[in-house]
């Protein structure tokens, strides 16, 4: 993801590490089929990671799934969907981060908002009150709550035992 501007190459590689680190609890070998949903297209793809770090201080569930949801949503943004420029949204906005194609000028920054805001979730595995339908249903109205609701949105979902990561555009 080294095209994606906005975060620096040290906080890609650290969300990176915590998907990593949360396909590593159900999958063997740092790879596994993912499916995805783009969009409604579904595709699937072998999807390999580097699982050579120290996971000594990657222990908690919870930022296994956020910030590996956060790494998923970056390379569905600017892999596949081919946005270049992510930057993080403020709280209330209903979203997490806005994408654009090409890194704006400063001064585009202060009067444009022509972004894509994405709102993003990781679940490390499904239960009975925590699934991945419900997980989207709720993305949905939670950008529905926000300041950005009426601004072009996504939310996209990662399930990581059942490899599975849904992009879909927010109506």
């Amino acid at each position: 993801m080294k095209k994606l501007k906005g975060p620096t190459q040290e906080q890609i590689i650290s969300c990176n590490q915590w998907a990593a680190t949360a396909f590593d609890k159900f999958h063997s070998d740092s790879n596994a089929e993912i499916g995805f949903s783009i969009d409604g297209t579904e595709t699937k793809a072998i999807l390999e990671w580097d699982s050579n770090f120290s996971k000594a201080a990657m222990k908690e569930k919870k930022d296994m799934a956020n910030h590996g949801g956060v790494a998923m949503a970056w390379f569905v943004m600017s892999v596949l969907k081919e946005f270049n420029y992510v930057e993080q949204s403020e709280i209330g906005d209903g979203v997490d981060y806005r994408f654009k194609n090409e890194e704006p000028d400063d001064d585009d920054l202060n009067f444009l908002d022509d972004f894509h805001y994405v709102e993003i979730s990781g679940i490390l595995e499904e239960s009975k009150t925590n699934t991945l339908q419900g997980r989207i249903k709720e993305k949905h109205a939670q950008i529905r709550r926000g300041y950005k609701k009426d601004k072009e949105s996504s939310i996209i979902v990662t399930l990581f035992k059942t490899p599975r990561t849904v992009k879909e555009v927010h109506k």
